[in-house]
């Protein structure tokens, strides 16, 4: 028998070694062979089962960071994957055996395996200078966060509930719970009572009770993307002693250390929160929020608008609250559901210069109006998909934002449930709703799916940042007025404000305008003012209509004939500041924008990308996440290196069309989307590869299909919404309010971060589409 075939019998036979059968199992499985063949298995397992002392130490010989362990009264130099190791092989040969030593010798981390192996040398290989990995950001992790934690690594002991005992690290101790490092070799269970002792601390501080075993409560298991062999536990402290405060302010000895633990984490708090404030203001979901079932608030950002304006209809007001009507709100917001998500679909239709809005959330049809309604609306090219997510806010929220009724033109206290709209599918990719055959239904099917014409309500709508985004000051005034369309129709009316470049009027009678149009103002009074300037002509665009017709927002047609009746105004304006009021805009506080962030934070369903320029090309610096991580992040996370996320599958081969070119600083520049296509190929919890497609890159439909229904038979398969914009400026008001904060603990420390925030030149954000791709597509399991 060949030396492989008797290391293989010898694995096998280890588990009876001790038992009292071993005997007769040896001569069953070695039966037939020679002699000899008996004796080596049994050499074999002597030797790998003899009880060992000597002490691993894997410092500068392993890819991974190495520290102390004692274990079993012996010193080791153990990283996470020979720690795991020991565990797993301690439990399969009983004790700390000459076999144990040898699994923790040659674990696949180690160099010399990794060298034999033909693998390159970790620490010896130089880092890539085009690398695609990016730091990940947790955002609102620290949130909630109302009590000292101290970030320590120290060796504890930790009982589960069947008395394995596990060796583990502490990552952070606060008086109420913990976060540990622990071996993935053993079956932690969610809401198991584990008894934990300090070992370590024990050892070095002398503290009344510290040899006591504290109990905790497993709340959350988490996966370490990076490294297999650990995972991490949060944990609720079930015991009512101050043991832990104790042990806190005895580590924390004097002031000085005091105020730099407190310091530290306040630097890190801050540069957490230019991350989340600068998401905030660019996210390209659209925030809003309900009281009940009317929409009462609806929170702008820099790239969100496209949103918000295409729900706005030929006089440009707007018919959003209409898609959330009471009979779909009270689905969404039923009693005692904390959370919803539901697929919209929309389109609009031209109807005698009208412009009607459709909408339809999957659940309210069958599948043969749903496919009636995407073979309709898909044609056209208003076609839209959306995903509402709603959420139902805590007792906390509320009295935070019932805190600031008085700033808004609504009651906070009474909004209930806050919702993120999404918008997951466009014209770009409405063919695939066609690809379903066309039901035999009348077109008259989709009348309940059309909203109302004019809204019951209208929502007040602020911008997260406390910036006026006016191009000027209004000021109310009012004058008599005379306008004509290109009909020649004269209606007569008043301004209500005005400002250099624009004006706000109210007409006697209703106007047939649309939003822009272009018409003519005759200012009959003002133009008694100065007969020089032809303010009886002065030709204005239409910005928006009323339901009425009766209000009009305009706009002044910049051109160099009107230069004169420009400069008019603005003197106009000048001469008569101590009689003109200025109409007051709805700006709102760093407070409220403090308790929007925080209610927005935890409510997260896309991944934000934050790209810096590193010499002439743009490169991904960060990317915010939430744990636990969606799967498409997890093999981004494992594809990464050390605590790095790997973009490479999205961005490498595509960085002209996803970073290059949507974030070219063009004033006015609206946020760019694609849709990517990623397969990955799996063999357990290890990825064999990953490939990844735009799907503007396949030759054919047939081609596409072909790739999602590879990926679905061989491994896994995402869809990615990717979204790209230029930041022209990163900073927001609670930003500064923050850095300002920060210069009092460390100026050096304030500047950085603000040249990290400023560094921001691109945003980019990952939604999740899978689930709707498969859908449209008909490939759904």
């Amino acid at each position: 028998m060949q030396q492989p075939e008797i290391l293989s019998l010898a694995e096998r036979l280890i588990p009876a070694y001790h038992s009292h059968d071993f005997e007769h199992l040896l001569n069953q499985m070695t039966e037939g062979e020679p002699p000899s063949t008996k004796i080596l298995v049994k050499m074999e397992l002597n030797r790998v089962m003899a009880p060992c002392t000597k002490p691993v130490d894997l410092r500068g010989r392993v890819k991974g960071e190495c520290r102390e362990y004692n274990l079993d009264g012996i010193r080791h130099f153990l990283d996470d994957v020979a720690f795991n190791a020991y565990h797993k092989n301690t439990r399969k040969f009983g004790s700390y055996t000459e076999g144990v030593w040898e699994a923790l010798s040659n674990t696949h981390n180690n160099f010399r395996v990794m060298q034999k192996r033909g693998k390159p040398v970790g620490t010896e290989v130089a880092a890539n200078p085009n690398s695609l990995d990016v730091e990940p950001i947790t955002l609102g992790y620290d949130l909630k966060r109302r009590e000292n934690r101290l970030k320590t690594s120290t060796q504890i002991e930790m009982q589960l509930k069947n008395k394995q005992v596990v060796n583990a690290l502490t990552v952070d101790l606060s008086p109420s719970g913990a976060k540990f490092k622990v071996p993935s070799a053993f079956d932690y269970k969610l809401g198991e009572v584990v008894d934990v002792t300090l070992v370590e601390l024990a050892r070095e501080l002398q503290v009344e009770g510290i040899d006591n075993a504290i109990s905790y409560r497993i709340v959350g298991i988490d996966e370490s993307y990076e490294n297999d062999a650990i995972k991490f536990l949060r944990l609720l402290k079930l015991d009512t002693s101050n043991l832990i405060e104790v042990i806190i302010e005895t580590l924390l000895t004097n002031d000085s250390q005091k105020a730099r633990h407190d310091n530290q984490d306040k630097i890190i708090r801050a540069r957490s929160r230019g991350f989340e404030h600068t998401y905030l203001k660019h996210t390209c979901n659209l925030p809003v929020f309900f009281s009940g079932n009317e929409l009462k608030l609806v929170l702008m950002t820099e790239n969100n608008q496209p949103i918000w304006q295409y729900w706005h209809d030929e006089r440009n007001q707007q018919t959003l609250s209409s898609l959330f009507h009471q009979k779909r709100m009270s689905q969404l917001t039923a009693a005692g559901v904390r959370g919803s998500s539901n697929v919209i679909y929309s389109f609009t239709h031209q109807h005698k210069d009208k412009n009607l809005f459709f909408s339809m959330m999957m659940p309210e049809a069958t599948r043969e109006v749903r496919q009636l309604f995407w073979h309709v609306g898909a044609k056209k090219e208003s076609w839209k998909a959306f995903r509402l997510s709603v959420f139902e806010l805590s007792e906390e929220e509320k009295l935070e934002l019932g805190e600031h009724s008085s700033e808004l033109d609504i009651e906070t206290n009474a909004l209930t449930h806050c919702g993120i709209l999404q918008e997951i599918s466009d014209e770009s990719s409405r063919r695939d709703y066609l690809l379903t055959d066309k039901p035999r239904l009348a077109a008259n099917e989709l009348n309940p799916f059309r909203h109302a014409r004019n809204p019951e309500s209208n929502p007040s709508c602020i911008y997260f940042d406390a910036q006026s985004r006016r191009r000027e000051p209004r000021y109310q005034f009012r004058s008599p007025i005379v306008i004509s369309g290109s009909d020649n129709r004269a209606i007569e009316g008043v301004t209500i404000d005005i400002s250099k470049h624009g004006a706000n009027i109210a007409l006697t009678s209703p106007s047939p305008l649309k939003a822009g149009d272009l018409c003519s103002i005759n200012f009959k009074e003002l133009q008694l003012y100065d007969k020089t300037i032809p303010l009886s002509e002065v030709s204005y665009q239409v910005i928006r209509i009323s339901p009425g017709g009766k209000r009009l927002q305009l706009a002044i047609q910049e051109s160099s004939q009107l230069m004169k009746t420009i400069s008019f105004f603005g003197r106009l304006i000048e001469h008569n500041q101590d009689k003109l009021i200025a109409k007051k805009e709805l700006l709102p506080s760093n407070e409220l924008l403090e308790g929007l962030h925080d209610i927005l934070l935890d409510k997260m369903v896309s991944s934000p990308l934050y790209i810096e320029k590193k010499g002439k090309s743009l490169k991904p610096k960060a990317i915010g996440v939430n744990y636990p991580l969606k799967p498409y992040l997890a093999i981004l996370a494992k594809l990464g290196d050390e605590r790095n996320f790997s973009l490479a599958p999205i961005y490498k081969g595509h960085t002209n069309t996803l970073l290059a070119q949507p974030m070219k600083r063009i004033e006015g520049a609206g946020p760019q989307f694609h849709e990517l296509y990623l397969f990955a190929s799996k063999f357990g919890t290890r990825i064999q590869s990953v490939e990844s497609k735009l799907s503007t890159e396949f030759e054919s439909l047939k081609d596409r299909i072909g790739f999602v229904k590879r990926a679905q038979m061989m491994g896994e398969f995402y869809a990615i919404r990717i979204c790209g914009a230029p930041v022209f400026d990163a900073m927001t008001a609670l930003i500064r309010k923050d850095l300002t904060e920060l210069t009092q603990i460390s100026t050096h420390q304030a500047r950085s971060l603000e040249k990290e925030i400023n560094n921001i030149v691109g945003y980019g954000e990952l939604i999740d589409i899978t689930e709707e791709v498969l859908i449209r597509l008909e490939l759904t399991k």
